[in-house]
């Protein structure tokens, strides 16, 4: 009788075991963080420094004015991009940490409408992928003659393909994270 009921809850508890499959898992998500604001700093030869921050529409205050990018033609600047979750003002979360840990799924595309602007990647080995590609979270810019214009800052979620040809970026596939856009006056 023992070895019977020893061989029933036997093929019970294998039947058990290989009635689960993969598919009865639950499916583990990856939920995207929150980017609620956008930040350039601008550190020119002086070592003056300068910062902009782009705050999505839906968690401006009424004090929000739209950032105005104010730089000097024939200048250069070290720039730094950071991203930044402050829905919650007592908890706000750096986004640019996540970021530079996930650099192999995370890359930064650079568009300027109107003014000349060479721009160089200069991320540190922090932000530099798996394959060697900057992701663009640090860059020179070098500003030539004066004029207003547009900056287009995109984050890009997984992207299948990323292209530094040239340095502003460029991806297929992935998903946008986050785009903003800067006002850009370049002038004395």
């Amino acid at each position: 009788m023992k070895t019977i009921s020893f061989t029933l809850f036997s093929l019970l508890f294998l039947t058990l075991i290989t009635s689960c499959s993969d598919d009865d898992a639950p499916e583990i998500i990856n939920e995207e963080e929150v980017i609620t604001d956008v930040t350039l700093t601008f550190v020119n030869e002086a070592n003056e420094t300068q910062t902009y921050t782009y705050t999505d529409p839906s968690y401006r205050d009424e004090n929000y004015q739209e950032p105005v990018i104010m730089l000097k033609p024939g200048s250069t600047y070290q720039v730094g991009l950071q991203f930044f979750n402050k829905s919650n003002p007592q908890d706000i979360e750096d986004i640019t940490n996540e970021v530079r840990e996930e650099r192999n799924d995370h890359f930064v595309t650079y568009a300027f409408g109107q003014v000349a602007v060479d721009l160089t990647r200069n991320d540190s080995a922090s932000g530099i992928d798996a394959a060697g590609i900057p992701i663009g979270l640090n860059t020179i810019w070098e500003t030539q003659t004066a004029g207003n214009g547009t900056l287009v800052v995109k984050l890009i979620h997984e992207p299948t393909l990323k292209d530094v040809t040239n340095p502003m970026g460029s991806f297929t596939g992935g998903e946008t994270d986050v785009e903003v856009a800067f006002q850009i006056q370049i002038g004395l």
